[in-house]
């Protein structure tokens, strides 16, 4: 069968695929991405093209605000695709960008649901638009196993040129990246720490924070491109040794440490990263440490390096978390950055009770 599609760039592709390895300290590296869900996206839609489930012309629809969205706009116009996007608010940097490659959106930009939040209410949105386009493509970044297995090269690569790691940590969103890193370096080393880092808001480990900073609460949609308001088909909680829970004000924090150290713009959720993979490194200096830092910065140019945004929460970014609480139950979960050992068990076993029900728009 031959497929009718756009010849894409390939230096483009492997551009955006690709993340450049940093040593940042001597027993800390970093896998930088400049655009890291490019990687499942590239291979949720070669695969769908190699299948004839796309071909020239086709239309995909997708709920993303974040890289994402970004990743399927490039993509999109590369092989010819059209695609429609439900997102949440989005910075105008972004929005130019999404719309310039073609892209079409519908923005959700509150909810009233107290269960799933907007990404709840997007969904619910995707689910309208998939019955009104019933040929259309869903690449299901949540639940599609393409999306953890895409990130297998990379720590090949590393295993491959003898480097050996002991801790992994990475955010955790849709699951893929954090967990695909994990199944490969676990097949090396079994004995690997492999630490997730999630938000305060965020239910995916099952966090029931009573208390959260007031620019977790105001801000945490427009700038995290981690977390969840609803259950994530691609975590593998057996293969969680350890989860965190960072705070928005610390991740900033980090951020500017860390461009004011390397020159390196990154995003909140990197920030989110480095804390732990920072706090990890230097606690235990004879475990070599491997972290992900998921986002550049740019995206964030009208949020967080933008002195007037910040200056919304002046009380929360003065102050400082040198080091995790430790937390013996999600009940104890709270607005600072938070630690808790997870020993690889299931989610019931730690919350008690079976990740909340899937909802509608969401099914696989």
């Amino acid at each position: 069968m031959t497929i009718n599609f756009a010849k894409p760039h390939p230096s483009v592709l492997r551009t955006f695929s690709e993340p450049m390895f940093v040593n940042l300290r001597p027993n800390l590296t970093a896998a930088k991405f400049d655009l890291m869900k490019f990687t499942p996206a590239k291979s949720i839609i070669e695969d769908a093209l190699s299948s004839g489930r796309l071909v020239h012309g086709s239309h995909v629809i997708e709920s993303s605000s974040g890289t994402f969205a970004l990743a399927l706009a490039i993509l999109c116009s590369q092989f010819g695709l059209h695609l429609t996007l439900v997102t949440g608010p989005v910075s105008q940097v972004v929005r130019w960008r999404l719309e310039s490659l073609g892209a079409k959106l519908h923005v959700v930009n509150q909810s009233n649901l107290c269960e799933g939040g907007i990404q709840q209410a997007r969904l619910g949105v995707l689910a309208e638009l998939l019955q009104e386009n019933p040929d259309a493509f869903w690449p299901k970044q949540h639940t599609n196993p393409l999306n953890a297995a895409s990130y297998r090269p990379f720590p090949t690569k590393l295993l491959d040129e003898g480097r050996r790691f002991d801790t992994l940590v990475g955010t955790v969103g849709s699951g893929g990246s954090l967990f695909g890193f994990a199944r490969v370096l676990l097949e090396d080393n079994p004995s690997l720490k492999v630490v997730a880092v999630d938000h305060n808001r965020s239910v995916i480990f099952g966090a029931k924070a009573s208390k959260i900073t007031r620019m977790c609460r105001e801000s945490f949609e427009q700038v995290l491109a981690m977390g969840a308001g609803i259950p994530m088909g691609n975590v593998s909680f057996q293969d969680c040794d350890e989860v965190h829970w960072v705070p928005v004000p610390k991740m900033v924090q980090q951020v500017h440490q860390f461009h004011a150290e390397t020159g390196l713009l990154v995003g909140a959720s990197s920030g989110a990263a480095l804390t732990v993979a920072k706090w990890h490194a230097e606690r235990e200096p004879d475990r070599n440490v491997l972290t992900i830092l998921p986002d550049h910065g740019v995206r964030y140019v009208e949020t967080l390096f933008d002195p007037e945004w910040l200056d919304r929460w002046p009380d929360d970014l003065r102050v400082t978390w040198d080091s995790p609480q430790d937390k013996e139950s999600l009940e104890d979960i709270t607005e600072g950055w938070c630690r808790m050992t997870w020993g690889r068990k299931p989610f019931e076993a730690i919350a008690g009770h079976p990740p909340l029900p899937r909802h509608a728009g969401y099914n696989p």
